[in-house]
């Protein structure tokens, strides 16, 4: 067994400390690290061995050595006394991001459209200059020649659009200059940053596992939530031997970001990073314990790994204070990790959110140029922003306050036939292989949700001017957008972005159709409101919803992306309108939205684990009382226990439906299924 099969309880101190001043880091301790590190409870612990700044923690002969350790090698010291206490040691060394081997080979430097090398303290070498991935692999060997299990490539992406000499080589045409991702230049310049990242990662996965074979080896996955400009792809997860990432984006975004690591991760199980501190730029303002309890029971609940990341004060110490309370919440969290681990259980679910990295795009970018997108943003948090995945986590949050347990599908899932729903959110990149999967699903009685403009285009951009998906879809593009703001059906539901103008077939029944404003949207002086875009007083004529049979199946196709309004009204309006076809797990009584409900089973088949997190906004929690659960199962139980204390849970069939109660329900169970 692998220590990540193992390891579910994982820690990481991050180090990006300078040493302009001659008491940083001096007064680091390995022997004070470990016995906090061993204090605090977990499995495995990474431990840095180069920075941002790139900075070593090891006397290296390839890279900078931080001044302040004036000779030592805290990182083997480290790593070794971690090893002697059974925490599992993993290497930490940033990639991309290394100010050191930008300064040392300037000519390596990422280069914006303009000209820009840097954002702010960072500076960024290109994946597709040869020196720098030289240059990594030599650090990189200095550091696999310590005893570690693993070791955490960060920041496997693109900080910015790269036009250097190199990229302009390697892509062997004029970069294209504006964004527009109907046009497929524009299209296959994406496909060329991603493929050159894909095989930067590629290759130095290969080189790790050739010069320390057994080692595992995994890269920053997170921009997988984060659209097209970071440049990652599948790719990037089948280099790593598991998802891994840090994410900051509260509540929703870990549930909805648990599920697509699960559906990326080579091996289970997946790692989920969560910050001790609110942010990565705050160094003092920590999260409360029920805040990072329920981090890490989240990500036990999707059947992952917690990760918690504290910070290293400049002078090399840790606030010991925080220790004991991680002590604590680990003590809290023993039976649910144990259950997970020891029955290494991975999600369940006839609903399922199709994930196309390739389509994670924003087409409201469309026609601005790389120079103005440059010089409006300071960093790439600015343009991470993508329409897709906002709609993604919308339709995420509806599904968890309909207690709808779901999966996450990828290009990589080639079975789709255990799933009844299907979403397909604007994904219109896609291969033509998983064009005939979705075919072949709906064909065969399976019911397809699509939005927007799904199947519209190939891989890279190309197409035949209709949907690839038409004879699914029973609906024909006519070649036209809508306005910027569009309203739904006799309700008004607005959505922002333009969609596409539909003609439908003759079997194709019309659910509803599309409203548009009076005056084109933005115009400063035709408008019907000063402040906002009214709906005209009649709809058009093009369809808004339309439903369509295909083989022994059905497909649902909406034109505009009302989920990405995270808003009452639009919830409510489409909470009615899944619940025409979603299926029904679990009939809940007392128990709120704000509770995710998520089914895993066993790897050997002896059971399920049904994971109930009361994960609410105002924390403390408010207990939950008289819970009654009702849950749709495809079997018979014969005993169900709860996990917290091991007691059992006393059920009836009513109807073959499994019912059970609970008197009070705090931060959350889960539930033993045998």
């Amino acid at each position: 067994m692998t220590w990540y099969e193992r390891c579910y309880s994982r820690l990481l101190i991050d180090n990006h400390i300078t040493d302009l001043r001659e008491e940083y880091m001096s007064r680091f301790s390995p022997e004070e690290y470990v016995r906090l590190v061993k204090m605090s409870g977990v499995e495995a612990s990474m431990v840095y061995a180069c920075d941002h700044n790139g900075n070593c923690y090891f006397p290296s002969r390839i890279g900078h050595v931080h001044k302040g350790l004036n000779g030592r090698d805290i990182f083997g010291e480290t790593t070794a006394l971690l090893r002697k206490e059974g925490v599992s040691p993993i290497a930490y060394y940033t990639v991309t991001y290394h100010r050191d081997c930008a300064e040392q080979l300037p000519h390596t430097s990422v280069r914006s459209v303009t000209g820009s090398t840097r954002s702010g303290r960072y500076k960024f070498t290109c994946p597709n200059q040869r020196d720098a991935v030289e240059f990594y692999k030599k650090e990189i060997a200095e550091v696999l020649q310590y005893d570690l299990d693993g070791i955490f490539l960060d920041m496997t992406f693109w900080p910015k659009v790269c036009c250097c000499d190199a990229c302009r080589q390697k892509f062997g045409r004029p970069i294209p200059e504006i964004i527009d991702w109907d046009n497929p230049e524009w299209v296959a310049f994406q496909r060329f940053r991603e493929d050159s990242l894909a095989a930067f990662a590629e290759e130095l996965t290969v080189f790790v596992r050739k010069t320390k074979p057994g080692i595992s080896v995994t890269h920053q996955f997170s921009p997988v939530l984060h659209g097209w400009y970071m440049g990652q792809s599948t790719a990037i997860a089948e280099a790593s031997d598991y998802s891994s990432g840090d994410f900051y984006g509260g509540k929703l975004q870990h549930r909805f970001g648990a599920k697509v690591f699960d559906a990326f991760s080579s091996h289970r199980p997946f790692e989920f990073m969560t910050s001790r501190c609110v942010n990565l730029y705050d160094h003092t303002s920590t999260k409360s314990d029920d805040e990072l309890f329920f981090s890490a029971l989240t990500s036990l609940a999707n059947g992952g790994a917690y990760f918690f990341i504290d910070a290293i004060n400049s002078d090399g110490t840790l606030h010991e204070p925080f220790y004991h309370r991680l002590q604590a919440i680990n003590r809290k969290l023993r039976p649910y990790k144990e259950v997970v681990a020891q029955t290494k259980v991975c999600l369940d679910a006839m609903v399922g959110i199709y994930f196309s990295m390739n389509s994670c795009v924003n087409r409201e970018g469309n026609g601005v140029s790389l120079k103005a997108m440059e010089s409006e943003s300071s960093s790439n948090m600015v343009v991470r922003r993508n329409s897709v995945n906002e709609e993604m986590m919308g339709l995420s949050e509806l599904l968890n306050k309909m207690h709808v347990p779901y999966k996450v599908i990828t290009e990589r899932e080639t079975e789709l036939s255990g799933y009844k729903i299907i979403f397909l959110c604007q994904s219109d990149y896609l291969t033509v292989a998983e064009y005939e999967r979705l075919r072949g699903f709906v064909c065969g009685g399976g019911t397809l949700f699509a939005t927007g403009c799904s199947s519209l285009h190939d891989r890279f951009g190309g197409g035949a001017g209709d949907f690839a998906l038409t004879d699914v879809f029973g609906i024909h593009f006519t070649g036209d957008y809508s306005p910027e703001i569009t309203y739904t059906g006799e309700e008004l539901i607005s959505a922002k972005g333009k969609v596409p103008l539909v003609q439908v077939e003759a079997t194709t029944e019309v659910r509803a159709l599309l409203t548009f404003p009076d005056f084109p949207v933005g115009d400063s002086d035709s408008y019907a409101s000063i402040h906002s875009n009214p709906p005209a007083s009649k709809p058009s004529t093009f369809p808004a919803i339309t439903l369509h049979t295909f083989g022994k199946g059905r497909c649902y196709w909406m034109a505009a992306p009302i989920l990405q309004n995270r808003q009452y009204t639009q919830q409510v309006f489409m909470q009615r309108l899944c619940s025409e076809f979603l299926p029904v797990f679990v009939e809940a009584e007392n128990l709120p939205g704000s509770t995710e409900v998520t089914f895993l089973k066993s790897q050997d088949g002896a059971g399920h684990l049904l994971c109930l997190v009361n994960y609410q906004d105002e924390l403390p929690v408010i207990p939950l009382h008289n819970v009654r659960l009702k849950l749709h199962l495809e079997f018979t139980p014969k005993a169900i226990r709860r996990v917290s204390n091991g007691a059992m849970v006393p059920f009836a069939i009513e109807d073959g439906i499994v019912v059970f109660s609970l008197a009070k329900l705090d931060e959350g169970e889960f539930f033993w299924i045998e």
